[in-house]
């Protein structure tokens, strides 16, 4: 990945993108300036890596647009995302903060478009502005919480129970308004620590259930008391 010194229209551009990002940690101007001069703006399709796992970092990513997976693999091909993140959010900042190799493959689930921040001017921003520090701070924070619950789900709670707390957070973000990408049986089971013909299986059960209805390219949730009680199902 060959990263190219931003120029003023994408400096200014960065800076509008980050805005948001700055007022809720309440970061100065210099500091978010800082960020943006080093900033390169990267479109990508669907399925484009964009960092390896085992490889050493490159940058920190920040999500402009789009959809994008943070995934482990096994060399059989199995794989278990770990979050799927939107715009605003970080990716990547462990290996920038220790020093060590990239933890997940970065992949974009949907056209995207990221800022890469590449990690030695990155450390040097941190270096000088503190409060930039604590905002990454906060941000492995939230990365661990949702971790810690993703292993409670993995460990403590059935395929049915995962996947019904899956279609309600979708149903939800879909009720609040907020653009949600399709996902196949596929990218659900990679998503839930299991494998599609699970999935499938369940969302017919669901569907006998009267608890959700399947239709061409969407599912629409029926019973959101039902599914509750089945993402309260644990092992």
């Amino acid at each position: 990945m060959t990263f190219v010194t931003p120029d003023r229209d994408s400096i200014a551009r960065a800076m509008q993108a980050m805005q948001p990002m700055a007022a809720r940690s309440d970061l100065p101007e210099g500091a978010l300036r800082g960020v943006a001069e080093i900033a390169v703006l990267m479109r990508r399709g669907p399925g484009a890596i964009l960092q390896l796992e085992g490889e050493p970092a490159q940058a920190m990513f920040i999500v402009v647009h789009g959809r994008v997976k943070i995934l482990r693999s096994t060399p059989a091909g199995r794989e278990q995302v770990i979050h799927v993140a939107g715009p605003g959010d970080h990716i990547n900042v462990v290996p920038v903060v220790d020093g060590g190799k990239c933890p997940a493959t970065v992949q974009t689930l949907t056209e995207a478009e990221v800022f890469a921040l590449p990690v030695k001017e990155l450390r040097e921003c941190l270096l000088r502005e503190p409060r930039l520090a604590m905002m990454l701070l906060a941000n492995l924070a939230r990365n661990h919480r949702k971790m810690v619950n993703l292993i409670e789900d993995l460990a403590l709670h059935t395929v049915q129970g995962r996947l019904a707390k899956l279609l309600l957070a979708r149903a939800t973000s879909v009720g609040e308004g907020e653009e949600v990408p399709p996902l196949t049986q596929a990218d659900m089971a990679t998503q839930l620590g299991t494998v599609r013909e699970m999935v499938a299986r369940t969302l017919r059960t669901f569907e006998g259930l009267g608890l959700i209805q399947m239709e061409r390219g969407r599912i629409v949730v029926l019973d959101a008391d039902g599914l509750r009680q089945k993402a309260e199902e644990t092992e």
